[in-house]
């Protein structure tokens, strides 16, 4: 028996669990391509149209858009790349919800208690002044110029000895890959639950960077680096 060479339209929706109208939007995307026969309109599939429209299956159940999608057919990015700046989104989208959720708390608190949710919000007491904040001012312009060397005098022993240079370097790297250009210092903001915690939020052009310090006898126990959402998506605002 001849081998089969292409597939009818409602044979491949059914094998890949997906709709003739999205198959019909990716292809007007250039995303996938399918084959007809003579006059008829009718699409067909061959064997690697197959395997790309199941390929561009699997990258949207990751999240990807189909503009990135289009990009990695084209070269202009690469899926390590792609898959590193989806899930920067999706962080920056938690830590904003999180922090919509403390608001929310906030609010159901002062309900409870017969009081408005109408007032000002009190605003972040600044840091006050002292060798901690100093060395994480320090450390904040060394992460935002890359000089690892200004870094390390400043972590503790144990730190070192969990995050050598090479893997903090490639972690900074990864990070700042997501974030475009750097904008300006937002804020800096000392934990209630943790005082030895001091976070610096910058914002860039796509993303704002999180940096949270962990301090103990003025040497840093932790280091940690994340995004967050700036006003507007865009950190320009």
């Amino acid at each position: 028996m001849e081998e089969k060479t292409l597939y009818d339209i409602a044979e491949v929706c059914k094998q890949l669990r997906t709709t003739s109208r999205t198959l019909r939007f990716y292809e007007q995307k250039g995303i996938i391509q399918s084959t007809t026969l003579g006059i008829s309109t009718r699409r067909s599939y061959t064997e690697e149209q197959l395997a790309n429209i199941r390929n561009v299956i699997i990258l949207r159940k990751l999240g990807l858009s189909v503009k990135t999608i289009s990009e990695l057919q084209s070269k202009e990015t690469d899926l390590k790349s792609a898959v590193l700046a989806k899930r920067a989104e999706i962080y920056a989208s938690i830590d904003a919800h999180i922090g919509e959720i403390a608001l929310l708390n906030d609010a159901l608190s002062s309900l409870e208690c017969g009081k408005t949710v109408y007032d000002r919000p009190p605003q972040s007491k600044p840091l006050a002044e002292s060798e901690e904040e100093r060395i994480a001012l320090l450390c904040t312009d060394a992460v935002l110029s890359g000089n690892t060397d200004a870094i390390y005098p400043f972590l503790s022993d144990r730190l070192i000895k969990y995050m050598p240079p090479q893997v903090y370097e490639a972690a900074r790297k990864d990070t700042f890959e997501q974030l475009g250009d750097h904008v300006a210092f937002d804020k800096a903001e000392t934990d209630p639950k943790h005082p030895n915690r001091i976070t610096h939020y910058l914002k860039f052009s796509k993303l704002g960077l999180r940096i949270t310090y962990a301090f103990h006898s003025k040497k840093i126990h932790g280091l940690w680096l994340g995004y967050y959402n700036t006003e507007g998506g865009c950190g320009l605002c």
